[in-house]
Order: C-alpha cells, then sequence, then structure tokens
C-alpha cells in the first residue's frame, strides 16, 4: 500500500524534525545488511520482539493482527523506514479516538522493537492520548429479554444452543462456539478463549431450561480458523435471521443485568465475564452510574 493511502493529512505533517531522530539511534544491522531498513522488515522484527515480550494468551494471533499487523499495514511499501514515517501514521487518524490510540500502541513498539529514541516512543504515545472507552463508546440500545428471546427462538436448531449460551452467560460469541460446556449445577465451564479458563454464571438462571442448554448443540463449522473468524460466523447467522442486533450486544445486555442484580458484584461480574475489574468498570461505568440514580432516587422518593 502507498504511503500515500494511509489517510488525508499526511502530506501536510513536517517530517524534518524527526527524521534525524532514527539517524542516531537506529535498527542494529546485521552483518552485510545495508543502511535503512524496509518497513516490511520492520513489521517482522516488530513481532518477534512483540512475541518475546511475555507469555500470551491463545488469542495472540488475533491480538497481533487486530492491534498491530492492521495499523501498521501502510508501512509495508516503505524503505527505508525513517521516525518521520512513524508519527504520520499516527497523524493521519482523528485524535481522541480509538484508531488513533491502535495506531499511537502499534508505532511505539515498532520504535523500541527496534531501539529508536526514547524521545520517539514518548512522542508517539503522547500522540495517542486522550481516548477513553468509556466516554468514546456509542451508546448502545441493548436488547431487551424480549428481544433477545425472540432471536433466539427462530435461530436455525444449530445455531440456537451457543448463541443462547452467549445471552445467558454473557460470554464471547468464539467462546460459546469453541470452549463453553454448561455444568450440572447451571454455571458455564469455559475452558480457554480470550482470556483463558474460567467460570460464568447464568442470567437469567431459567434460560437453561428455555434452550436446554445442558444439552451442547453446536452448527458445522472450521474450528481451525482464528477466533476472531470463528465469533464473526455468530454475526452471519444473526443476520440471515434479520437480527436488530450483534452477537456482542447479548454480552453487554448480561452485564447490565448484572449491574442491577444486587447478588452480583462488580468483581464478580467481572470474573465472570472474563476481564478485569478496572475494565469491567471503564466499559460500564455508566451503566454503572444510572442504576445508582435510579436508587438513589427511589430513596429519595420513599422519603420525600
Amino acid at each position: 500500500m502507498p504511503w500515500s493511502a494511509i489517510g488525508r493529512g499526511v502530506e501536510a505533517f513536517d517530517w524534518e524534525p524527526w527524521l534525524s531522530l532514527g539517524r542516531h539511534k537506529a535498527h542494529a544491522l546485521a552483518p552485510g545488511e545495508p543502511e535503512g531498513i524496509s518497513g516490511r522488515r520492520v513489521i517482522r522484527l516488530t513481532r518477534e520482539w512483540w512475541g518475546r515480550q511475555r507469555r500470551r494468551g491463545p488469542s495472540e494471533e488475533d491480538s497481533w493482527m487486530v492491534d498491530y499487523q492492521a495499523p501498521l499495514a501502510p508501512l509495508l511499501e516503505i524503505n527505508p523506514l525513517q521516525p518521520g514515517h512513524l508519527l504520520a501514521l499516527v497523524e493521519a487518524a482523528a485524535p481522541c479516538t480509538r484508531s488513533r490510540r491502535r495506531a499511537s500502541q502499534a508505532a511505539a513498539t515498532v520504535a523500541r522493537a527496534i531501539d529508536w529514541p526514547d524521545e520517539l516512543v514518548s512522542r508517539l504515545r503522547e500522540l495517542g492520548k486522550g481516548y477513553s472507552a468509556a466516554r468514546s463508546q456509542v451508546p448502545r440500545d441493548l436488547p431487551k429479554e424480549e428481544a433477545i428471546e425472540a432471536l433466539i427462538d427462530r435461530l436455525s436448531p444449530a445455531w440456537q444452543w451457543p448463541a443462547a449460551v452467549a445471552a445467558t452467560y454473557g460470554c464471547r460469541p468464539h467462546e460459546a462456539l469453541l470452549f463453553a460446556d454448561v455444568q450440572p449445577s447451571g454455571v458455564l465451564r469455559i475452558t480457554d478463549g480470550k482470556t483463558g479458563a474460567r467460570q460464568a454464571l447464568a442470567l437469567p438462571a431459567g434460560w437453561i431450561q428455555r434452550w436446554s442448554l445442558n444439552s451442547k448443540r453446536l452448527p458445522a463449522f472450521n474450528q481451525d480458523r482464528s477466533h476472531r473468524d470463528i465469533g464473526g460466523l455468530m454475526g452471519q447467522a444473526f443476520r440471515r435471521a434479520q437480527a436488530e442486533f450483534q452477537p456482542y450486544d447479548l454480552r453487554h445486555a448480561w452485564a447490565v443485568r448484572a449491574i442491577h442484580n444486587p447478588k452480583i458484584s462488580p468483581s464478580l461480574a467481572a470474573k465472570s465475564m472474563g476481564h478485569s475489574l478496572a475494565v469491567h468498570g471503564s466499559v460500564y461505568q455508566r451503566w454503572f452510574d444510572a442504576h445508582e440514580m435510579e436508587s438513589l432516587q427511589v430513596m429519595l422518593s420513599a422519603t420525600s
């Protein structure tokens, strides 16, 4: 992909102050390697460096593709790559957006992987600041229980079980398709997935009986595909059924039901969903706030 194709505004970026940074502390070249390094080789080196930093989960390849490979794709045809290209890559994304933060993270990782200056790493990270999942998330018109039941009832038998599991337990679509088993107690056991093994709570528990979730039924699909692609299959099934919401909305709807259930603490809900309490609070903060306001209003109305 040509550099000019990455987005509007790149041509106006003043590269000169940054192009000199990489000349003082560049990537340690292998014997016989020519001066300068191509974007393609940089991305390959970055992938190797990133993979060595810590032990990653089963969704490592999906994470690399989404968070690094995709935002770094405009660098593939650059030769030689210079620090200004990384800065322009980030500048091409709109400020305070998720795409800007992702480009910033990927570009800073490149700079670290090939030992470019710390000043450049800091600058790239600074450019990505300003995005917040809680502030930037588009308000969702989450499906009510009646709408969820109506959709799952009209799905094909092969898709009813995984969709119902995603709705009842708030798990990710690929987890319902690959790693989920409902235990005799009604708890869902997830053996693997994006965040590893865990257990999840049924909410509402009545859906276990409604769709016979103790009896596992799955559609035929290629299990060797990426988690992202497998999860996308549920979206295709929803579109065929003319659903008015996405599979991931089932997960968000579960979280909001948990917020309104006094028996489920935020910590337990986060564990059930397979993410940290910090992420849980960040993503669902406005629903927490709304629930607290509703509860407080009931108390105030009762004493007035």
